[in-house]
């Protein structure tokens, strides 16, 4: 688990790596924390709990003062610990221990996004993405581990504010909350969606 975490967190660097090659002005990389609440019954029966251990990245190019685009990757960690009992194993026998289930995951995502009011000082916006989203499963019945790893399709909608430091700077601070939609079908799981909210920071790369 712990090499899944750190493979796929440093694709968020790389992505802030990639952006500040580039010469051009219209860059800006935001960087969030994230929480994400599981959706869905069978997802909430796997795990329930809220991820308060996320972070988010995007960096976006702005085409005009309405209109951004770009990549945005986020990590999201979930955790349930279920007390003592009897499970029945793949092969019939009985096992009894604690049961922890834990998911990872990070989807990857072309982002788009566009500034509702540009006038006043603080700014709203929509935003929409797809792409992949790398999802990693590690159960633990006591001591006993079983991991599984999985790439699925992922989109995201979300809705947030832009505070700038300065009226008309560039800097600022974003608050936001969106819904991660993840098609999926497996471990008796249907659809890894998520309802999420970011707080974070707006740097230009200059």
């Amino acid at each position: 688990m712990k090499a899944f975490i750190i493979k796929k967190l440093l694709f968020i660097v790389a992505i802030s790596l990639v952006a500040t090659t580039c010469l051009a002005q219209q860059f800006n990389l935001a960087l969030n924390y994230n929480t994400a609440t599981p959706l869905g019954k069978t997802f909430k029966e796997y795990v329930n709990n809220t991820s308060f251990r996320g972070i988010q990245g995007s960096v976006l190019y702005t085409l005009n003062n309405d209109f951004r685009i770009g990549l945005q990757a986020s990590y999201n960690d979930f955790y349930q610990k279920y007390g003592r009992q009897v499970y029945k194993t793949t092969d019939g026998a009985d096992i009894s221990a604690v049961l922890s289930n834990t998911l990872q995951e990070i989807p990857v995502l072309v982002k788009a996004e566009y500034t509702l009011v540009k006038d006043g000082w603080i700014k709203p916006y929509i935003g929409l993405g797809a792409g992949v989203n790398f999802i990693n499963f590690d159960q633990f019945f006591g001591e006993f581990k079983s991991s599984r790893f999985y790439t699925k399709a992922a989109f995201s909608g979300d809705l947030g504010v832009l505070i700038p430091f300065h009226k008309t700077g560039e800097y600022g601070v974003r608050l936001s909350t969106s819904y991660n939609l993840s098609p999926f079908d497996k471990e008796g799981i249907k659809n890894i969606s998520t309802w999420n909210g970011q707080l974070g920071i707006v740097v230009p790369l200059k």
